[in-house]
């Protein structure tokens, strides 16, 4: 079989494409740490590092809903454990108010503090976070947690007892609020009983020992709603834990998938290195010899 001299160049030039390709492709590799740059290269361990990314987009979700729902979380424990000490105040208050030793001129003047700490602790029950949601309304955060009526002189909950949730796992939802209904009652009892415990310590005509029945009874209500804002602080700090725990789990699952991935992806850089080398040597043998072949004609044998 006979070979010509086109046929011998065809020959070299797809070998020395072949290399150069081979070689463009390895320095490619070498620049960006990767073994796969197509998924063609590999296509089962494409498809692997596909679903890890998956993987690795939904957990870096996780992380920003845990640190969303761990702030909101702080911010009403903050808020709660202030109603904590505005409440135990209004209790040694009461206290002192009720043994009978007060007159009705430190009874107003008495009433002027209790007033101060029950604006506050209504302002504490509407607080709201950075995006302007009320934090204590349950679902229905575009409105107060509670509002006062100037006609009747009552207080009422405004929001619904429901918990907003979000994902922070694989399959796992946190509910990352805590409602004014479930810490006051849904009657707000305990700050009706306050102000109109006020606006009696406000009247000259006072009789003590008609509102001494009154101010024990206020106490009980006190009493009751602190210790049910004691357990919702109690709850907070429950889930708090949990995220940490939650939070810990899904970087240590990001780590094994970093690794993984790793596995599949990136380059043996000290074999990438050999086979650089193997298609240099090639790449220039076939050069030398096509350069040899190239020169030779019958007229070199004369």
């Amino acid at each position: 079989m006979r070979i010509t001299n086109a046929q011998i160049t065809a020959m070299m030039h797809n070998s020395m494409n072949g290399s150069s390709a081979e070689l463009a492709k390895l320095m490619q590799q070498l620049a960006t740490n990767k073994r796969m740059l197509l998924p063609s290269d590999d296509p089962i361990s494409a498809v692997r590092v596909l679903r890890i990314q998956r993987e690795e987009a939904s957990l870096e979700q996780y992380r920003k809903n845990i640190a969303n729902v761990s702030s909101s979380l702080s911010t009403q424990e903050v808020n709660l454990k202030a109603t904590s000490d505005a409440m135990l105040n209004v209790r040694d208050l009461l206290l002192w108010a009720a043994n009978g030793s007060n007159t009705n001129e430190g009874l107003a003047a008495m009433a002027g503090e209790l007033e101060i700490i029950e604006q506050t602790i209504f302002s504490f029950a509407n607080v709201r976070d950075e995006e302007g949601r009320y934090l204590f309304s349950g679902t229905l955060s575009d409105v107060p947690a509670v509002s006062f009526d100037e006609a009747t002189q009552t207080y009422t909950v405004e929001g619904n007892d429901k918990h907003r949730q979000a994902a922070v796992a694989n399959g796992v939802l946190v509910d990352e609020n805590v409602t004014a209904r479930s810490v006051f009652g849904p009657n707000m009892d305990m700050l009706n009983s306050l102000h109109n415990l006020i606006a009696q310590f406000k009247d000259p005509t006072l009789d003590m020992n008609a509102v001494r029945a009154d101010i024990l009874a206020t106490i009980d209500q006190l009493d009751t709603t602190h210790g049910s804002l004691l357990a919702t602080i109690t709850e907070l700090g429950g889930r708090q834990n949990s995220l940490a725990l939650l939070m810990n789990s899904n970087d240590d699952v990001s780590l094994v998938n970093q690794k993984i991935e790793g596995e599949l992806s990136s380059l043996d850089y000290a074999g990438a290195t050999i086979d650089l080398q193997n298609y240099q040597l090639a790449l220039q043998a076939t050069q030398k010899t096509y350069l040899k072949i190239n020169q030779l004609s019958l007229f070199s044998l004369l």
